[in-house]
């Protein structure tokens, strides 16, 4: 008897812990509903309070030419967001503060709002430890530039790093402590031929036969010394690890496997315009002469938009057509040719140049008349020889450019 009693005993404490258990909450979410709503509440303000700061210092760093990290941007969003939901519920707030009767509250409405309120904490949680994790850095510090051989990567970069070279540091929104700019060999790299243009630049006195982690630790304390500095990669051909060359960098799992970067951007090739713009800059308004710019188009277009390919192309068509002019061969003897070739080969050129500088506004026969003052035609020569030889000159440029 002694042992059943003993056993129902047990039974009935057990149950007794799991009834409290279920219902203690509940009553604790009447009981102390005002307390936990007021709680959260200055929780809420906390928060926002500290997406406000962030947001602003976003936003005066993207007018200063940075770009936030992208956990930063989502956690104001993901803030915003619960501070929408925190708003919506304040309706359903002050109807559960409310008394259903004179002295009973509204129980049912108030243990749902509190599932409600736990919903946001939770949440709120895990934004105050993202919050943590992301730390005051709030900017991108490694970029990416990638794309085609010959679009224009170097060019862009070399431009940034010129700028800031030439940039009063105090007056600059884009203020580096230093600018450093390193060309990468072809892999397999040598880190030691990446420490020495660092050292260079920093002015840092190393001995030949120090070891690279020695050189890396004089890198790092004067990198340190400086709030910020800007390293330039150009011709980045695989991964490298900065830490073993002495660069200080910040830690964040955001950042990409492959380059380990924050943020990558893609330079594109040019448009069919951009292409003929670009090649004219290059060539010259004599690329836009009627019997010229259908030929110098196709060669334009068959550069496919690579920046590098149209510059180098569209100064080195006039130069080829300007190095294989021939003198024309007029009426002269073997002997007189074989004497007056290199002169006459001269004389050509100069006519070619000096015909560029007015191409658009001068007649025929005006032109003739200044080369032949200008010695081009001989001044031996009538002026009907010389006129003469001139329309020769003006046949075979036009054949040959």
């Amino acid at each position: 008897m002694e042992i059943l009693i003993n056993a129902v005993g047990g039974f009935v404490v057990e149950v007794g812990k799991f009834v409290c258990k279920c219902i203690y909450p509940k009553i604790e979410n009447i009981v102390r509903f005002s307390s936990k709503i007021e709680n959260l509440r200055d929780e809420m303000e906390k928060i926002t309070k500290s997406r406000d700061y962030i947001k602003g210092k976003a936003e005066k760093a993207e007018g200063e030419g940075y770009k936030p990290k992208p956990d930063a941007i989502k956690w104001i969003e993901d803030v915003s967001e619960l501070e929408n939901e925190w708003e919506t519920m304040q309706e359903s707030i002050a109807k559960a503060k409310r008394r259903k009767y004179k002295f009973c509250p509204n129980c049912s409405l108030r243990s749902e709002v509190c599932t409600q309120v736990q919903n946001i904490r939770d949440q709120l949680c895990s934004l105050k430890e993202v919050r943590e994790n992301f730390g005051f850095n709030l900017m991108v510090c490694i970029i990416g530039v990638f794309g085609t051989g010959g679009v224009g990567k170097t060019t862009l970069v070399k431009n940034l790093n010129n700028e800031l070279l030439k940039t009063d540091v105090s007056s600059s929104k884009l203020s580096f402590g230093v600018v450093v700019w390193v060309t990468m060999p072809k892999p397999p790299i040598d880190i030691k031929n990446v420490q020495a243009q660092i050292v260079s630049r920093l002015n840092l006195k190393v001995d030949k036969e120090e070891s690279v982690e020695s050189i890396s630790s004089k890198i790092y304390q004067r990198l340190k010394q400086e709030e910020s500095f800007l390293l330039i990669l150009d011709d980045v051909w695989e991964a490298i690890n900065l830490d073993h060359i002495g660069v200080p960098k910040p830690e964040d799992p955001a950042r990409s496997k492959q380059m380990k970067t924050y943020t990558e951007m893609k330079v594109y090739t040019l448009d069919e315009d951009e292409s003929w713009q670009l090649f004219v800059k290059n060539a010259g308004d004599i690329a836009n002469i009627e019997q010229i710019q259908p030929f110098a188009k196709e060669i334009a277009k068959e550069c496919d938009g690579l920046p590098l390919a149209i510059t180098v192309i569209g100064t080195s068509v006039i130069k080829w057509s300007f190095d294989s002019l021939e003198s024309p061969d007029i009426e002269l003897s073997s002997e007189q040719r074989t004497k007056h070739v290199k002169k006459r080969r001269g004389d050509i050129r100069s006519c070619f140049l000096y015909s560029s500088l007015y191409l658009a506004a001068m007649s025929t026969d005006d032109l003739i008349h200044y080369w032949w003052a200008e010695v081009f035609l001989s001044e031996h020569d009538t002026y009907e020889e010389a006129y003469n030889r001139g329309i020769t000159m003006i046949e075979s440029l036009v054949e040959n450019i």
